[in-house]
């Protein structure tokens, strides 16, 4: 058995029996991980409330058989301000979403860490869609699917837009975006 400690922000969650969840967490140290975490959705659960989406956490896990296992967590920011409107939650998602599907298990990038934690540190006061299309531009400059930040169009030859690019770049298209004005 081995212990760990991570800091990191909560990007993906599944619910897997009565009670527990599988978390996926980008972290600073070893990147996006896969966590089992037993019995947050219980009623008794003092983590449950922590472990909620784009939540910044400090937790600790034990890993036995490949298998890891969330054991205790400190909540960092739980970037409640972000998540009063609409268009903002819809805006969390696709950035959970696009570092979820761009980025690979147990591959750090420091640089995308620190991009996640500030674009939802300052989500809440930019509410423009540029801001959305900076953070897009951003995380494929550092991960090495544009070559330029300031020419980004010319990175991405034979389509229209940012979104037309990363759908190329995935096996299925992103989830709809929600049209919010």
């Amino acid at each position: 058995m081995k212990y760990q400690k991570f800091s990191g922000i909560i990007i993906n969650r599944h619910i897997v029996k009565e009670s527990d969840r599988f978390l996926t967490i980008y972290t600073l140290e070893e990147g996006k991980i896969s966590v089992y975490a037993r019995g947050v959705r219980s009623v008794k659960s003092k983590r449950g409330s922590q472990i909620d989406l784009f939540s910044h956490i400090r937790f600790e896990l034990f890993e036995k058989n490949d298998r890891r296992t969330l054991t205790s967590v400190e909540l960092l920011d739980g970037h409640h301000i972000s998540k009063t409107s609409l268009a903002n939650i819809s805006r969390l998602f696709q950035i959970g979403e696009l570092v979820d599907r761009l980025t690979v298990e147990h591959d750090p990038h420091e640089e995308v860490y620190e991009l996640l934690v500030t674009a939802l540190a300052n989500l809440s006061r930019f509410e423009t869609p540029e801001y959305l299309l900076r953070f897009k531009v951003r995380l494929l400059y550092l991960l090495g699917y544009l070559t330029s930040l300031e020419n980004w169009k010319t990175g991405i030859p034979e389509h229209d837009t940012i979104d037309e690019y990363i759908d190329t770049l995935l096996d299925r298209p992103l989830r709809p975006k929600l049209a919010l004005h």
